[in-house]
C-alpha cells in the first residue's frame, strides 16, 4: 500500500501486523501509506485514498474519497511543534460510519516541511499553549461541519449561530428541489456564492445565464436572454437558469419581462435573484402572496413589482450582515485560511488569538467579501505558520471599537436622505420669510406653486412648515 520508495516496506509490513490505524502524510501533503487496520476503520479498501490531498480542510473535489482524505490531515502547527493529537471523525464513504478516535500526528526529521507520521490510539495531550488548544477546538467544529454538510458547505455557511443554522436550512431546501428563488442580504455578503452553489447541486448540467439588473431595460433583457427563449422554444424538454444579480435594481419594465418570460416558459425557465436588504426579509411575510395589497408606492419603496415579488415568494433566503453573525467569524476566517493553505497560497495555517479577535470586534462594512480579502492580504504577507495581528489590513488591525472617526467613517450616508432634509429646510426658511405665502415662496425658489404643494406633500411624513405647524 505504499507509493513511495522499497526501503520503508519492511516496517510497513510490520504495521500491517498490527491492529493500530497508521498512514502517513508525504512532505507535500499526499497519503502515501495506510496500514491494512485504515480499511477495517473506514469501511473501505483504504489503498482508493493513496496519493489523494490530505490537507485540512480543502478537498480538490466534492468526490467523497477527497474529503476523507483531507479529514485525516494533520492539525495547525505540526511542522513547527513536532507532534499533535486532534480527535478525527472521518465521512462515511458508504454506510459505514467510521468511529470517532484520537490520532497523535508526529513530524518525522528536521526539515520543513517533512515526512507525518499518524497512529490512531487513546492519547489525551494537555497542551501548554491555550491558542493551540483553541486552533485544535476550531479545526474539530470546521471538520464537523464539512462533514455533516459536505455538499452544500461553503465557507460562508460555516458556524453556529442561529443565523448560520437557518441560513444552511434554506440553502438545503433551495438545493434539493428546483424552484425559483430570492435571496436577500447588503452587498458583499457572498449572494451570488449561494445561488451558484444551488445551482450546481439542485441542476447541474442546466445552461446558466448570468443577468445584471441594474444594467437591463427591457431590449437588453430580450437581447441576454434570447439563446435561452431559443432553446427553450425549440426543445420542450430544455430547462434554463437565470441568476439575476441586483433584482431590486432592474427598472420595473425589464422586471415584468422577466415575469412574463417566466410564466410562459413556466417550469422549464427558473429564476436565481439577488436583492438588496432593503425589503421584506426583517418580517418576512406569512400570506402566500407576499404582493396582497402592495400598492405602487410601495413596489416603488420595496424595488420589486408585484409580478417578481410574486415569483421570489415561493422561497426566500435571507443572507445576514457579517455584524449580525460575530460568533461565526472565527470559523468562516479559519475556514478561508484553510483553502488559501491548501492551494499553496502562503505558509499561515492559523489565526492568532489576538488576530481571531481584531477580526471579531471589526464591524465588516462590507461583509463577506471583506473578510475574504483581509485573509488572502493576511495569508500574502504572513511569513510564518501563523496570522498575527501585524499581517491583517491596517483598518482592521487599528480599528478601534466606539471611537467618532470610526463611526463616521462606517455610517451608512444615504444623498438622497441629506438632499430630501436639505431641500425641506430650505422650503420652510422661504416659508417662514414669506409669512406662509405659498405663491410668493414658489416664486423666490424659483418653481411653480404647484410643484411647492407637492413637494410639502411628498414630506409631510417629516418636519412641517413653521406656518402649517401653527
Amino acid at each position: 500500500m505504499m507509493v513511495s520508495g522499497t526501503g520503508i516496506r519492511p516496517l510497513a509490513r510490520l504495521l500491517d501486523k498490527s491492529k493500530a490505524s497508521v498512514w502517513a502524510i508525504s512532505p507535500g501533503g499526499r497519503l502515501i501509506y495506510l496500514s491494512s487496520n485504515c480499511s477495517q476503520w473506514l469501511g473501505f479498501d483504504s489503498a482508493l485514498l493513496l496519493d489523494r490531498s490530505s490537507v485540512a480542510g480543502a478537498p480538490i473535489s466534492n468526490e467523497k474519497l477527497d474529503r476523507i482524505a483531507a479529514a485525516l490531515a494533520a492539525p495547525a502547527e505540526l511542522q513547527r511543534r513536532g507532534t499533535a493529537s486532534l480527535r478525527i471523525s472521518p465521512p462515511s464513504l458508504d454506510r459505514h460510519r467510521p468511529e470517532t478516535r484520537e490520532v497523535r500526528f508526529i513530524k518525522i526529521g528536521n526539515d520543513n516541511p517533512a515526512l507525518i507520521l499518524a497512529i490512531a490510539g487513546d492519547f489525551d495531550d494537555r497542551l501548554p499553549e491555550r491558542e493551540l488548544q483553541d486552533a485544535v477546538a476550531i479545526r474539530q467544529q470546521l471538520d464537523s461541519w464539512r462533514r455533516h454538510h459536505a455538499e452544500s458547505a461553503i465557507n460562508i455557511t460555516a458556524g453556529t449561530s442561529k443565523q448560520a443554522l437557518r441560513l444552511r436550512r434554506r440553502i438545503h431546501v433551495a438545493a434539493s428541489t428546483r424552484t425559483d428563488v430570492g435571496l436577500f442580504g447588503p452587498p458583499g455578503s457572498g449572494g451570488e456564492s449561494i445561488l451558484l452553489r444551488i445551482h450546481e447541486i439542485s441542476a447541474p448540467s442546466e445552461n446558466l445565464i448570468n443577468v445584471d439588473g441594474p444594467l437591463m431595460d427591457s431590449d437588453l433583457l430580450d437581447a441576454t436572454l434570447m439563446p435561452a427563449r431559443h432553446q427553450l422554444a425549440e426543445n420542450k424538454d430544455a430547462h434554463v437558469t437565470a441568476l439575476v444579480r441586483g433584482l431590486d435594481e432592474m427598472p420595473f419594465e425589464a422586471q415584468q419581462r422577466l415575469a412574463n418570460l417566466l410564466d410562459t416558459f413556466s417550469g422549464r425557465l427558473r429564476l436565481l435573484a439577488s436583492c438588496g436588504s432593503q425589503l421584506m426579509e426583517l418580517n418576512p411575510p406569512t400570506d402566500d402572496v407576499m404582493s396582497a395589497n402592495l400598492s405602487f408606492e410601495d413596489e416603488r419603496e420595496c424595488g420589486l413589482c408585484s409580478q417578481m415579488i410574486d415569483v421570489i415568494s415561493s422561497l426566500t433566503i435571507v443572507n445576514p450582515p457579517l455584524m449580525l453573525r460575530v460568533e461565526d467569524i472565527p470559523l468562516i476566517a479559519t475556514a478561508m485560511l484553510d483553502a488559501r493553505y491548501a492551494a499553496g497560497e502562503g505558509p499561515a495555517e492559523r489565526i492568532s488569538r489576538a488576530a481571531l479577535d481584531a477580526l471579531v470586534i471589526y464591524p465588516w462594512p462590507h461583509n463577506y467579501e471583506e473578510l475574504e480579502d483581509a485573509i488572502r492580504h493576511s495569508s500574502r504577507t504572513a511569513t510564518g505558520s501563523v496570522i498575527a495581528c501585524e499581517h491583517l489590513p491596517l483598518a482592521i488591525r487599528s480599528y478601534q471599537p466606539g471611537s467618532i472617526s470610526n463611526l463616521a467613517k462606517y455610517t451608512k450616508l444615504s444623498l438622497d436622505d441629506a438632499m430630501q432634509r436639505y431641500e425641506l429646510r430650505l422650503i420652510n426658511d422661504t416659508l417662514e420669510s414669506t409669512d406662509g405665502n405659498r405663491a410668493e415662496a414658489a416664486r423666490r425658489l424659483g418653481i411653480s406653486r404647484a410643484r411647492l404643494i407637492r413637494r410639502l406633500d411628498d414630506h409631510s411624513s417629516g418636519t412641517p412648515s413653521p406656518k402649517e405647524s401653527r
